[in-house]
């Protein structure tokens, strides 16, 4: 077995990390051929996760964990055991469910990994932006999810089996979680369509319409989610530390008139205008990188 990347470098090779940073900046999908088949098998193999559901090590925070098939979602009561210590994975009946054409989907799964997370680290080192990892076993004819985009930035990594990827345009511009419903362009004429091998990485800039189809037999795939801070995101951080000020807390309805009212609004306003001038967005990035995402 191939020993996995653990920098950013090693990750987007033969791409060099400033050729691959470009990328990222200008999102231009980007699909690179692998000459080693087992070359993401140390980040992790179907193997390797199977053994670390059995010992529990998977997020606590089980809306991060889906097993699904087409639109039906399978109760976690019917796929976990009850413990002394709480709920733990019956990797037993996963077993079964993947045996019937369920999808298995974990995200944040780098928090319970070593060399994923050791990648990660080096990754929002070089980029300050959020970064988590999921991975999707499939084992059915169709992926896990229906036609959709991701706001964050993607990184694909096929690391078993086949994976039909297709992508439909045009893309959401600059996308973020929140931004109003945005209606999905048809399917008859797709931007991009290859079947991903183990070896292959696959970038696809938040935005692109996709929807997968699985190979014969199971396919595993890693998924890097990038993140990058926004204006957005920014005044978002500014203002939900306001409410430590108590100017912030009063009940604007209950003010005595329109002059304590006409008041109060513009105090809030020099409060909050104050509050954006004295933060610095680059100062912000370091706040960013260790948050767990939006």
């Amino acid at each position: 077995m191939s020993k996995p990347p653990s920098t950013l470098e090693q990750l987007v090779a033969p791409l060099g990390e400033a050729e691959f940073l470009s990328l990222l900046r200008d999102r231009k999908l980007t699909l690179l051929r692998g000459a080693n088949a087992d070359r993401y098998q140390g980040l992790l193999s179907w193997s390797l996760l199977r053994g670390m559901l059995e010992q529990g090590l998977y997020p606590r925070d089980l809306t991060q964990l889906r097993l699904s098939r087409t639109s039906e979602t399978v109760p976690q009561d019917l796929w976990f055991t009850k413990t002394p210590e709480g709920s733990k994975i019956d990797v037993a009946k996963v077993d079964a469910y993947l045996a019937q054409g369920f999808n298995l989907c974990i995200t944040y799964i780098d928090e319970n990994a070593p060399p994923l997370m050791a990648l990660c680290n080096d990754i929002r080192a070089r980029t300050f932006e959020q970064i988590k990892v999921g991975v999707i076993v499939t084992t059915g004819k169709f992926g896990a999810f229906k036609l959709h985009f991701d706001p964050e930035d993607l990184i694909i990594l096929q690391v078993e089996g086949t994976k039909r990827w297709k992508i439909f345009g045009p893309a959401v511009s600059n996308p973020v979680i929140g931004m109003p419903h945005q209606e999905p362009p048809p399917e008859d004429a797709p931007i991009f369509d290859e079947v991903l091998k183990p070896g292959d990485f696959l970038f696809v800039p938040g935005g692109n319409w996709h929807r997968c189809e699985n190979g014969p037999g199971r396919s595993l795939h890693l998924g890097f989610f990038f993140q990058p801070p926004t204006s957005w995101h920014f005044i978002k951080f500014v203002m939900s530390n306001l409410v430590a000020d108590e100017a912030f807390r009063r009940p604007l309805t209950r003010l005595s008139g329109g002059a304590e009212l006409a008041a109060a609004e513009a105090d809030f306003k020099l409060r909050a205008i104050d509050a954006i001038n004295r933060l610095n967005v680059r100062d912000y990035f370091v706040d960013w990188i260790k948050a767990r995402g939006e």
